[in-house]
C-alpha cells in the first residue's frame, strides 16, 4: 500500500516513507464527564502509532444511534492522544471509530 500525505497541521515536512496510518475504536465505557453544557469527552491513546508529529485525524461515532448521530468535536490533538468531545445524554452504546495520518520518522 502507498500512504501518501499531502500536507501537515504544524507545516513540516517529512520522508515519504514515514508517512503513516493508525486507526482503531474506543470503549464504550471511557466516556468522561466535563461539566460544561453536557459535554463529555474520552481520550484516544495513539501512542502505539509512534507519531512525530501532530497528526491529522478523523473520527465518526459507531454504536447504537438511534433515532440520531450526535455532532463530535476532535481537539487536544498531540503525538500520543487526542480528545473526542460530544454533546449527549445517552452516550451508553457510543464508540470512536478514528484514524490518525502523520508521520513517525
Amino acid at each position: 500500500a502507498v500512504v501518501s500525505t499531502q500536507s501537515t497541521v504544524d507545516g513540516t515536512t517529512h520522508p515519504a516513507p514515514c508517512a503513516t496510518i493508525c486507526t482503531g475504536f474506543t470503549s464504550y465505557y471511557d466516556w468522561i464527564m466535563t461539566g460544561y453544557n453536557g459535554f463529555i469527552y474520552t481520550v484516544v491513546d495513539i501512542t502505539d502509532c509512534h507519531f512525530v508529529a501532530e497528526p491529522t485525524v478523523t473520527a465518526t461515532l459507531y454504536g447504537n444511534s438511534y433515532p440520531f448521530i450526535p455532532a463530535i468535536i476532535i481537539g487536544n490533538i498531540y503525538t500520543d492522544n487526542f480528545r473526542v468531545f460530544l454533546k449527549d445524554t445517552d452516550h451508553r452504546m457510543r464508540r470512536v471509530s478514528w484514524t490518525a495520518a502523520g508521520f513517525n520518522c
